[in-house]
């Protein structure tokens, strides 16, 4: 078995570095066109696109098959510009103070001296998250989860580490300790904390109960770092807008399980403020509710 996984990691590896070779040939504008188009007709084409339609169904319980179909098909055209785009990162980055509006920037340069937690989500191009907080943060720590392929994994956290930050965190225990370690050093911290995670917190989002990431809350509320929430929006082609907007505060409690929960849920309103504003931005193919999810 093990044999077999591994020439199989080794051919979707050869297949990625085709695909490296030919969208690097094309260029960044030629090679987002042609992925954004072509992922934008196969995507909705595919069972995972039920997931989105489902996630659409608890989010906005209003809302109509032809608005739908239409988010669904913006969001394949996203993530295939996403995807182009991870390939021409050194490029964006490299051009990025004509590419990326900031608004907030003091917000983002506030607190220094001190450990940052930065909370967002998946939204337009979540790589440009630790790419722009470098400009305003030192030692920006990006969190990422570790891909089954090993061969693809190391080449794209080598990407990473060579283009948006160096601090490149694996999730899970060891990666919490990291975590702790480069905040208690006065670093920054970026998190997506927009996907369930069953070993999180039960907080509402959009009106239904649904297991959330609650590091941030966790961290902030035992250690008092502030979470700044901030997010990411696609303008015309690979130009981008990023908000910084005012740390997350609650009235804390005796009660430490009922205060994470509460800062947990604080985070999961200003998601869905993003979300509502521009919908297409958003990965709607997570598995973020339950099937039997909540509206108690």
């Amino acid at each position: 078995m093990i044999i077999i996984k591994t020439i199989r990691y080794f051919f979707e590896a050869i297949l990625g570095l085709i695909f490296l070779i030919m969208t690097k040939s094309l260029g960044l504008n030629l090679s987002r066109n042609i992925m954004s188009f072509v992922i934008s007709f196969i995507g909705p084409k595919l069972r995972i696109t039920s997931k989105a339609k489902e996630n659409l169904s608890i989010a906005f319980p209003q809302i109509t098959n032809e608005r739908k179909n239409k988010i669904i098909s913006n969001m394949w055209k996203n993530l295939g510009m996403v995807t182009a785009e991870f390939f021409h990162l050194s490029k964006i980055s490299k051009e990025k103070k004509f590419r990326i509006e900031v608004i907030g920037e003091d917000i983002a340069k506030g607190f220094q001296g001190k450990g940052v937690i930065f909370v967002s989500g998946h939204f337009a191009n979540w790589e440009i998250i630790p790419l722009i907080l470098r400009d305003y943060r030192d030692d920006v720590g990006g969190i990422y989860r570790h891909s089954n392929n090993f061969f693809v994994n190391k080449w794209v956290v080598m990407q990473r580490k060579n283009n948006t930050t160096p601090n490149q965190i694996r999730k899970g225990s060891s990666g919490a300790r990291e975590m702790l370690s480069l905040l208690r050093k006065n670093g920054t911290i970026a998190m997506l904390v927009d996907q369930k995670l069953s070993s999180g917190v039960e907080a509402e989002f959009f009106g239904s109960k649904s297991m959330t990431p609650d590091g941030a809350a966790s961290l902030a509320l035992k250690y008092g770092y502030p979470v700044i929430p901030m997010n990411v929006e696609r303008k015309e082609g690979s130009n981008f807008k990023v908000t910084f907007h005012k740390e997350i505060k609650i009235k804390t409690t005796i009660n430490n399980k009922e205060n994470i929960k509460i800062f947990t849920t604080e985070i999961n309103k200003f998601l869905e403020v993003c979300i509502k504003n521009k919908p297409e931005d958003w990965f709607w193919i997570h598995n973020r509710w339950d099937k039997k999810f909540n509206l108690d």
